[in-house]
Formats: structure tokens, sequence, C-alpha cells
């Protein structure tokens, strides 16, 4: 256990214009690592794959290569009483995807098939980003003119 050092943080007050500070209290805080034989990697795969096998086995092949993986809210425990203004969503799909292969569109899709989410959540590179960011630009700017 190590007690965190008092440090002054910014408490505003309800005049935008004055900035106070108050030092917070000492926290005493545990940083354990987990044991060096837990792997955290086959316990989640394991549990991912036996809700896939259950709830979609026509994704399975997918579980087994790799390619996807569920992780389920329960398996984190309970979200916080104060977080009220935000819902968790009860399980997390993750796609493994190549931005530029045809057959990891295809897989993406038949996840979203057979899932139907809520929502989608693409990562992208920031160079596809800004590639996606002009494209929209220019199809604005097209749309304008017809």
């Amino acid at each position: 256990m190590e007690t965190l050092l008092k440090i002054p943080f910014p408490i505003f007050s309800n005049n935008p214009h004055i900035l106070t500070t108050k030092p917070t209290k000492p926290l005493k805080v545990s940083i354990k690592p987990p044991p060096p034989d837990f792997d955290f990697r086959s316990e989640i795969l394991q549990e991912s794959r036996a809700t896939i096998s259950r709830t979609y086995p026509e994704l399975l092949d997918l579980a087994n290569d790799g390619t996807l993986l569920l992780i389920e809210k329960k398996l984190f425990g309970p979200v916080p009483s104060w977080r009220t203004e935000f819902v968790e969503p009860e399980a997390i799909w993750l796609v493994g995807a190549t931005h530029i292969s045809s057959q990891s569109a295809a897989e993406v899709e038949r996840v979203i098939r057979a899932v139907k989410p809520d929502n989608v959540v693409v990562e992208l590179c920031r160079s596809r980003q800004v590639f996606l960011f002009f494209l929209e630009l220019n199809l604005c700017f097209f749309m304008e003119i017809f």
C-alpha cells in the first residue's frame, strides 16, 4: 500500500472566473499485479467461445480462428451507481478486420446480420479518417452543385 501525496486539485466555484484550489486527502491504494500464471486471454476466449456456440453457433468458426470475440458486461461486475446517465451494453462483439479485405468485410457483415446490434463502432487509423473526412466534404460539395 502506498499513500498518494497531497496534490492541489482545482475546484471551480459557481463563478467561472474564480479558480480556487483545495488539497486532496491522501489515498491508500493497492496496485497488486495479477499472479504470474494468470492468463486473461484464455479465460476470456473460453467464455467467449462458449457463449457464441450457445447463442450464435453460425459464428463459431469466426470465434475459433480468433476473428470474433464476445465480451460480456457480467464478467466485469456491476456498473457503479454514479454512472446513471450512461447505459453500458450487455455485450461487446469485437470483430478483427483488415481494411482492404473483401473477406473481412463479408465477415463483419455476417456478424452484424446475425447479432443485429444496437450500435456498430468502427476503428479507423488516422489516414483513413482523413480520407473519409475529405470524401464527405467532396460529396457535400458535389450534392450542392447538382
